[in-house]
């Protein structure tokens, strides 16, 4: 029982983070308007390791711009409004996530992360630049 109750309290945290965010977010017009200046270029045939600060590390997505620090025990996450930055601080599960190569748990703060290929603000976070190679040259060979 105790486990349900961790997990609905989990769920709220993240409906009421995502909610808002989304409602302050710009237009998807407006969101490939801001790309157009931006100096990291998302490609299905390089990898560009992200400034982890331009990481909304909640939505998991680009954001072109330096997002709010969260500095917690010695390392520093990012979120994009309050409600991220509320869920950083209080849901220590907001700071890991698997390896898309490795399925290991990586620390977002510490992680090397790349543009999801094929998309324009989605990221993926690596415990190494070498599994982002592994893995960016492996997904180049299943096309």
């Amino acid at each position: 029982m105790k486990t349900n109750k961790y997990f609905g309290v989990a769920l709220v945290i993240s409906l009421v983070t995502i909610m808002s965010c989304n409602s302050g977010r710009s237009s998807e017009k407006d969101n490939k308007k801001a790309m157009v200046g931006a100096t990291v270029i998302f490609s299905d045939t390089g990898i560009t390791k992200l400034a982890n600060s331009q990481v909304c590390m909640i939505n998991n997505r680009f954001m072109n711009s330096e997002q709010i620090a969260v500095p917690l025990n010695d390392k520093t996450y990012y979120g994009c409004c309050e409600g991220c930055v509320k869920a950083l601080k209080e849901d220590s599960t907001t700071h890991y996530i698997p390896d898309p190569l490795s399925g290991e748990q990586v620390d977002k703060a510490v992680a090397f992360i790349i543009g999801k290929p094929g998309s324009k603000e989605d990221v993926l976070y690596f415990k190494t630049d070498t599994n982002a190679k592994e893995y960016f040259s492996k997904n180049l060979q299943r096309k």
